[in-house]
């Protein structure tokens, strides 16, 4: 699929248009800068995921702003009626960076993990009473047959660091092999994200055919960057 194909007509091309001017205004509340741009590829794969709920793939480096597109995606998504977003997280550091950062741009978040086993209920509460935009969980909690169950359904599901559900990575952490049937599971129209600064050509094939979860793998969106950063050097 190439996210950045023309549109068809007038009308899609004005949508396409009005979500752009959507989406930067997000951006800009987000971060504070009233002149704030995309950095190259973000709104294609915000677009991939509001525009066309697609699979989508995003391999770019530490810092380019991953978090950024989910976290703007799911604000959109919101606004269109969808469920919260549900980001698959390993580590308990990384969640709490991620709520902070959340906390930070104005999105509603919270995780739910080992550490705040005392919390669940008023977390479940607030999920219920819509006011939650992002739940953060760790990839064991989200294979929980029971915890599937008892939590609203989500609209868009995150797979942070997904290069660990490629064969490459899931001998870390195996229950992220097992996201795969929780994607085929999912209703028609929820968009997957999977992100990662770690992942070779053949591990985003992986991920992009484990995202596929059985469909045709060629219709998942992948967008890569480079990995390269000017600030580090060997």
């Amino acid at each position: 699929m190439n996210p950045q194909q023309s549109d068809s007509n007038p009308a899609d091309s004005l949508h396409a248009e009005a979500l752009h001017a959507e989406a930067r205004e997000v951006l800009r509340r987000l971060t504070g800068v009233p002149d704030a741009e995309f950095h190259d590829g973000q709104y294609e794969a915000i677009r991939a995921l509001v525009a066309d709920r697609a699979r989508t793939v995003v391999v770019q480096c530490t810092g380019w702003g991953k978090s950024a597109v989910y976290f703007i995606s799911s604000l959109l998504l919101r606004a269109r009626g969808m469920g919260p977003a549900l980001i698959v997280s390993p580590l308990l550091s990384l969640m709490r960076d991620q709520v902070e950062a959340a906390s930070r741009a104005g999105v509603r978040a919270a995780m739910v993990n080992s550490a705040n086993v005392t919390e669940w209920d008023e977390i479940r509460t607030r999920l219920e009473a819509n006011e939650l935009d992002v739940l953060l969980v760790g990839p064991e909690r989200l294979n929980n047959p029971a915890f599937r169950e008892q939590w609203p359904r989500l609209g868009l599901l995150v797979i942070d660091e997904a290069h660990c559900i490629s064969d490459w990575g899931h001998d870390f952490r195996p229950d992220y092999r097992r996201i795969g049937s929780l994607i085929k599971s999912l209703p028609v129209g929820v968009p997957v994200l999977a992100t990662t600064a770690t992942a070779n050509d053949r591990v985003s094939r992986d991920i992009a055919e484990q995202l596929a979860a059985g469909a045709n793998p060629e219709d998942v969106v992948v967008l890569r960057g480079s990995l390269t950063r000017d600030s580090l050097r060997l």
